[in-house]
């Protein structure tokens, strides 16, 4: 009997030091998990990339989530391509600060501190065709190294000096629009669907002893397409000032694309051919005569989506009077066989 419960007594102790080995090694590894996770938070937070970009709560995400316009119902899509000068005033916006002041920074900063921490993908420029797929996804690091920045990896975040980001050479944008017309929502609208950051690169000319000469005409190097989708929850958190006349940062980025405040020149619409306007029109006088026509299609299209009967309208050309007493004297007569459409009765 006395062997018994001391046998007991033997395996209940043995069992309570395991349970309490077993509970410190899950403490420790719980404890090693916070330490790697503070780690990372830190070489992300990296002390030579400068103010950061605040991460997005679960709030924000929910809500760029009900924002997002799907196109699969839409009756009718024009897609336009257009560039942005950042030299023009009212471009300006998301050029200025060119260097970070405080927790202000300009759009390709932040889109440049986005994709080094690993919170934001671009897609190849791809001869400016945007295709979102996998295997056109950007490497971060070939992207440092074509801008001849040095940097240092820590996972899948890159740290490097923030004065080498090139925010005074990013002069433009390449932006991609959907024009949309939803028929089961009765909704006409305008959506951004892509950005492309355009680089001016300065190149300098010097002689051997190293002094340099004037620099020459900036060459646009498209840098790559980013989904806006991705963008927008960033954007919608990063104030800006839209205009000289008032100085109060009420604006945002995502409200300067989505009231469509940019003022941007029409340089492609999408074809088969995957070709330019530049290609199709090779003087400067067709060029413009196609851009204007563009945009008078995409500006009178909501005109044309309530038409009248031909032949009121025929008659109405004939003898407007006549045509307008007889529209009053048909409205009151229930026996009048006469159709008209929603904007008639309006």
């Amino acid at each position: 009997m006395k062997k018994i419960l001391h046998t007991a007594i033997i395996s209940f102790c043995f069992l309570f030091v395991s349970g309490l080995m077993t509970a410190q090694n899950q403490q420790e590894s719980l404890r090693d998990r916070l330490a790697k996770k503070q780690q990372q938070q830190q070489g992300t937070q990296g002390q030579d990339n400068g103010p950061q970009v605040p991460q997005l709560s679960v709030r924000a995400e929910m809500m760029n989530e009900n924002q997002t316009r799907d196109l699969s119902n839409a009756t009718w899509i024009r897609e336009v391509y257009r560039f942005l000068d950042l030299t023009k005033g009212s471009n300006a916006a998301l050029y200025y600060p060119v260097q970070p002041i405080g927790d202000k920074m300009n759009l390709y900063t932040m889109i440049f501190k986005l994709m080094a921490n690993g919170n934001l993908i671009g897609y190849d420029w791809n001869n400016g065709q945007d295709l979102f797929v996998d295997k056109l996804i950007v490497d971060f690091g070939d992207v440092l190294n074509r801008l001849e920045i040095p940097y240092q990896k820590n996972g899948n975040t890159y740290t490097f000096d923030e004065f080498s980001i090139p925010s005074n050479e990013a002069l433009g944008y390449y932006i991609k629009e959907a024009w949309y017309f939803d028929q089961s929502n009765s909704v006409m609208g305008v959506k951004t669907v892509a950005i492309c950051p355009v680089l001016f690169r300065q190149r300098y000319f010097g002689d051997d002893d190293g002094e340099l000469a004037m620099p020459s005409t900036g060459s646009r190097e498209p840098q790559f397409w980013i989904p806006y989708e991705y963008l927008r929850p960033y954007a919608a958190r990063m104030p800006i000032m839209a205009s000289d006349l008032n100085n109060v940062m009420n604006k945002t980025v995502d409200d300067y694309f989505r009231m469509r405040l940019y003022d941007g020149e029409i340089y492609k619409t999408t074809n088969m051919e995957n070709k330019f306007l530049q290609e199709k029109f090779t003087t400067p006088e067709a060029l413009k005569h196609a851009q204007d026509s563009i945009e008078n299609q995409l500006k009178q299209f909501d005109k044309g989506l309530w038409v009248i009967n031909d032949s009121i309208k025929a008659a109405g050309d004939q003898n407007p009077r006549k045509s307008k007493a007889s529209k009053s004297s048909k409205a009151k007569s229930s026996s009048s066989s006469a159709t008209y459409s929603a904007r008639d009765r309006r």
